[in-house]
């Protein structure tokens, strides 16, 4: 099997590009977006990632003969009883059954070891990147006790004054110095000694970048198929935009990726907040039910088989809120397989957001959503919430507009957050 990465302006022309290179057989195996350096020369554009496989062995074979119906699988129709005068005669032997084609099971068979393997390679990248958080994570907690040690003066002047620019970005203290000495590590591997002297600040920046984004865990996307419901439960405190952020999700899955969309929400305690979802729910022609118990919720579920996502907006509330917080529990684990994002704003303090992600451990929540990202000029609370809670990033909120104002998370957006590209890095 063959497999291959295209890059391209659309998803339209990601696909042209695939077929044309790899032929009709080719599937998909995983897309995402991402940005790099516009042709221009200034700024920044977003290009459609598409890695593709084909096999080989089947791909130059002629196409198979037509079949019959898939329904029949070549079975003979049962048949019906002779009249009784008519019993002893034979009747003329049924026609042999076409022989299945097996190609499309192939092709499936392909498709599922491709995705698989994706997977894998991206949970095994994740679960190095945990252990990396955990360890970061325990010296942390001996440094809060025993005080900040004086390490930093032993870095090279170059790494030294990086290790002030992510400090000031409001990356905690401990966590900016494991990574400049990441970096150092690196430097020294590729360089030998000469890094551990006066290293060219533009190569140790870059160094350090790559290093901030090997330590961002990233989930994919809210995964959706036709004929398959996926259910997904925002959870988070009051005032981060949980709403906005359903709404904004429901809009790509509509528009975008042309999946029929269903909206569920818990919030009654908040004045306004069914209208709100409401008139997201009006202007895109999906559904919208209000869940107050447990049955109102499994009802509108068993109702919305037939959509391949239904998003779920849950009310905000304080996270000292035990009470509130357990009665939310107990419907979320009425979910079947539930993916939960707990969503922070990236303008909370970097001790709350730590409170708040401990507050709602209980909910199991299995990924990050930071919104309200162009609130705020400081974006190290991101890194250090992630170096505690060790939960992926899901999306980026970046504003109000629906739904652009929404981005899948990547490490190399992220580690432009901590460390922006200078003029040089982009070129």
């Amino acid at each position: 099997m063959r497999v291959k990465t295209f890059e391209a302006g659309s998803m339209q022309d990601a696909l042209d590009v695939v077929k044309k290179d790899m032929g009709e057989e080719a599937f998909i195996l995983s897309t995402r977006t991402r940005r790099r350096p516009a042709a221009t020369g200034t700024g920044e554009e977003s290009i459609i990632e598409v890695t593709a496989a084909v096999d080989e062995a089947q791909a130059g074979l002629p196409p198979a003969a037509a079949t019959t119906p898939a329904l029949t699988y070549g079975l003979r129709a049962p048949q019906t009883a002779l009249p009784a005068r008519a019993s002893r005669q034979v009747p003329p032997p049924a026609p042999p059954a076409p022989p299945m084609d097996l190609q499309p099971l192939r092709r499936e068979l392909l498709e599922i070891k491709g995705a698989v393997a994706a997977l894998k390679d991206n949970d095994q990248r994740n679960g190095s990147i945990l252990k990396e958080l955990d360890q970061m994570k325990a010296l942390l907690s001996r440094i809060q006790r025993q005080g900040m040690p004086p390490a930093q003066l032993h870095l090279p002047s170059s790494l030294l004054e990086l290790y002030g620019d992510l400090v000031a970005n409001d990356v905690e203290p401990v966590i900016a110095l494991r990574l400049c000495e990441h970096a150092q590590r690196a430097l020294t591997d590729q360089e030998g000694d000469s890094a551990t002297g006066a290293v060219n600040a533009e190569r140790a920046r870059l160094f350090l970048r790559r290093v901030i984004a090997d330590f961002i865990p990233v989930a994919p996307p809210i995964q959706v198929e036709p004929g398959k419901m996926r259910v997904a439960a925002l959870v988070g405190p009051t005032g981060v935009g949980k709403t906005t952020t359903v709404a904004k999700l429901a809009a790509y899955a509509q528009l975008h990726l042309k999946q029929k969309v269903a909206l569920l929400t818990l919030d009654t305690y908040r004045m306004g907040a069914v209208d709100q979802l409401q008139q997201y729910a009006q202007i895109l022609q999906v559904p919208l039910h209000v869940a107050l118990t447990v049955e109102d919720m499994r009802g509108a579920l068993r109702f919305y088989q037939d959509r391949a996502l239904v998003l779920i907006d849950t009310p905000g509330h304080s996270p000292k809120d035990t009470e509130t917080l357990n009665q939310l529990r107990g419907l979320l684990e009425e979910l079947p397989d539930v993916e939960t994002h707990l969503v922070l704003s990236a303008t909370t303090k970097p001790r709350d957001l730590t409170e708040i992600a401990a507050r709602y451990e209980p909910l199991h929540p299995t990924r990050l959503l930071f919104t309200k990202l162009d609130e705020t000029s400081t974006y190290g609370p991101i890194l250090s919430t992630l170096v505690r809670v060790k939960r992926p990033l899901s999306y980026l909120g970046t504003g109000q507009e629906v739904p652009d104002a929404l981005e899948l998370a990547t490490s190399r957006r992220v580690a432009d957050l901590i460390l922006p590209a200078t003029a040089k890095d982009v070129e």
